[in-house]
């Protein structure tokens, strides 16, 4: 395979780490229960009526004892107005950016629908072609109680194509604990004068609980490092309302109702901007305990998603009259969507001794519609409209068993799942159907199976390893695109489909070592993953583009060979006394697409965090300390048009303090060395071709309320 030059800095940051664990006084065996598992992070009862986030992050099932547990602040402690930003700042996990908001994540380089991405459950799909919106973007971080994140497919029960898989969990009280609570906040970013303000109350009695959260975000155009002005204007108003009643107590019922509104949104990473988003979720979840000595639980949900979405190009270069351009006139694009999915989910669990078992189903459709039309600005003349998402449907039926054996010191989880998958379309083009093969119906039975386990090899030693396949159906785009520019390939090409592509079938090992003892915490996690029929774009010469300002090559959708990738991830955290703490990690991937024998499109540079944390422990106050070195990747797919990008290092440096009576001040400074610098994955100016650029030096103020 081929490799990216290592890191030196990676290299001198693994052995201080190592000779750090080598110093550091004989561990000190945790005061554990005896049914808690060895090598996990000891838990704390949460009082029932409090809101606290939490990021979970592991390499195996979900349903087995999480390798990391991130405090949530490291969610509310940052200026992130997207939760895929957040994700920015855990070993393994990233984020492309096209716009100030919106980001869309990556884990270990998988990207876009080839990681599953729920809400409550939830299947949710992006609403814009061009992906200027990701799965998650439309729930306010704030909303986010659990983000639990999955890198490999090992979450086959959440649902089908899971390569990789986030859930969120919206926050629910717990019934019984009486009275009403509140928390809200305001924070301000003076750079790109950013705005986050929220608002939620919430309560519970014996037999009835609410959440109701409001959420108003705003932003303009940001500084890079170097004084560059960069398109950032945005605005979203979210609200969230989640009730639930308790008809007995054994059966509870909850009624899930959100929306969205976002607008004015600058995309300095595409062609277009946003006009606008409108989300609406409905959803209603049932849960039944019935009293029985093998059922422990009976769970069925309906939903809805609906996403609208328009697109211009009122602010971009094509907007302006160009004698020396081909059209010589400025052009209005105008490009409505729609991305609308339905599903449903049910499972019934139970147990046998060492064993719990679980059964279960589930069902969604994704109909999407988009249709765009060209005209000229100064005369109105409508030069042409055509179809982007002909009326598109997928619909997945999938059904599966799972099985989780747990013992003091083993537990092992296996999960099988089938999926039987439609794909159709309405009308086409008559270009599409004369320069496509197949039908544009199409049908596929996909097989998905999964197993990990979780040794405790002593007090302080833990082992884990998984090994599976998840199988994931083509897009819409990727069957039915009409020379429509890609959002995976990053360039402003424009991309044909082919209805019957076949999926993809990724394969993945894991093999992961951690030790935990009083002070001291480290995990090290290796994979190694092959994509079979990978899923890539190929340029075509004999197809002819569809507007005179694109390349002037065309790229196929097409089934490929392999993508192999290895990798993995190690962090440390080590606390020398009560009052300081420091930390550290490093991310590694190097990837291979066999088909053009050239690296993988998109994979994230090495990268290395170090960071140091003073305070007392009860936290009533604290300083801390975080910095990112990223190496340089020059390894890229050129002949997808993919470009190097330079290595940088930054330095955040945050704060906060307990003013009392749950209220709670933090102050920081994000790129205090005001550094200019691009993430490889950030999409590129497709007028400039250059990456878009992060924020330069960015001071925070924040204040929040909560019990």
């Amino acid at each position: 395979m081929t490799r990216p030059r290592e890191s030196q800095t990676c290299k001198l940051l693994l052995a201080g780490v190592l000779l750090a664990v080598q110093l550091t006084e004989a561990p000190v065996a945790r005061a554990q229960n005896e049914e808690e598992t060895p090598g996990q992070t000891e838990s704390k009862e949460k009082p029932e009526a409090e809101f606290r986030q939490e990021i979970v992050v592991t390499s195996t099932h979900p349903e087995l004892p999480s390798a990391i547990e991130i405090p949530g602040s490291e969610i509310q402690a940052v200026s992130d107005q997207d939760l895929a930003e957040a994700m920015r700042r855990q070993d393994g996990l990233d984020a492309i950016r096209r716009g100030p908001v919106n980001l869309d994540p990556n884990v270990r380089g998988l990207v876009e629908t080839e990681v599953g991405v729920f809400v409550d459950g939830t299947r949710t799909f992006a609403a814009g072609p061009a992906r200027m919106d990701s799965d998650l973007s439309h729930v306010s971080p704030h909303m986010v109680e659990r983000m639990q994140v999955v890198k490999g497919p090992y979450a086959l029960a959440w649902g089908a194509g899971t390569l990789a898989a986030i859930n969120l969990e919206t926050y629910r009280p717990t019934f019984g604990t009486g009275g009403f609570n509140a928390r809200g906040g305001v924070r301000y970013s003076d750079n790109a004068s950013r705005t986050d303000t929220f608002g939620g109350i919430w309560g519970t009695g014996d037999s009835w609980r609410f959440n109701l959260l409001l959420n108003s975000r705003q932003g303009s155009d940001y500084e890079d490092g170097a004084g560059n002005q960069i398109p950032g204007n945005y605005e979203s108003n979210e609200s969230r309302l989640n009730f639930g009643f308790q008809p007995n107590k054994s059966m509870v019922i909850d009624f899930l109702i959100g929306y969205q509104e976002q607008s004015d949104i600058d995309y300095a990473g595409r062609i277009l901007d946003a006009s606008y988003f409108y989300t609406r979720s409905y959803g209603i979840d049932l849960t039944w305990n019935p009293a029985n000595d093998n059922i422990t639980e009976v769970f069925a949900q309906v939903y809805n998603n609906r996403k609208d979405h328009l697109m211009n190009n009122d602010e971009k270069p094509t907007a302006q009259p160009n004698p020396n351009r081909i059209p010589p006139f400025g052009i209005d694009v105008d490009l409505p969507t729609e991305s609308n999915t339905a599903g449903a989910r049910a499972h019934v669990s139970w147990g046998d001794g060492e064993w719990s078992w679980k059964a279960g189903a589930d069902f969604y459709t994704v109909d999407q519609t988009a249709t765009r039309s060209i005209a000229r600005r100064d005369t109105g003349f409508v030069v042409f409209s055509d179809i982007v998402w002909p009326a598109a449907k997928i619909e997945d039926l999938g059904g599966y068993f799972q099985g989780v054996y747990r013992q003091d010191d083993f537990e092992l989880g296996g999960t099988l799942r089938a999926d039987l998958v439609d794909a159709s379309a309405g009308e086409v083009s008559n270009f599409f159907a004369d320069n496509t093969r197949g039908a544009l119906d199409q049908s596929e039975t996909n097989v998905s199976v999964a197993l990990s386990a979780r040794w405790g090899l002593s007090d302080n030693w833990a082992l884990t390893a998984g090994v599976g396949q998840a199988v994931r159906t083509a897009s819409v785009l990727e069957r039915y695109s009409d020379r429509f520019p890609s959002a995976k390939f990053q360039v402003a090409a424009e991309f044909m489909g082919d209805p019957g592509i076949e999926p993809e079938t990724g394969r993945q090992l894991d093999i992961g070592l951690q030790y935990v003892a009083s002070r001291l915490t480290f995990t090290i996690n290796g994979f190694y993953r092959v994509i079979d029929d990978y899923i890539t774009v190929m340029p075509d010469p004999d197809l002819p583009r569809r507007l005179p300002l694109s390349p002037p090559v065309v790229f196929r959708y097409i089934t490929g060979d392999e993508a192999e990738v290895v990798g993995g991830e190690f962090q440390l955290t080590h606390a020398v006394s009560d009052w300081v703490s420091w930390r550290a990690g490093i991310s590694y991937l190097d990837g291979e697409d066999t088909f053009f024998n050239e690296p993988l499109f998109g994979l994230p540079p090495p990268s290395a965090r170090l960071g140091v944390r003073f305070g007392p422990p009860n936290e009533r106050y604290w300083l801390d300390l975080g910095g990112l070195l990223v190496d340089a990747q020059d390894d890229v797919a050129a002949s997808r048009l993919e470009q190097p990008s330079a290595g940088y290092g930054v330095v955040d440096l945050m704060g906060g303090y307990q003013i009392g009576n749950g209220l709670n001040l933090r102050l920081g400074v994000e790129n205090v060395g005001d550094k200019r610098y691009v993430n490889h994955l950030n999409s590129l100016n497709p007028f400039t071709r250059d990456r878009i650029p992060e924020m330069g030096r960015n001071i925070v103020v924040a204040i929040e309320y909560r019990p």
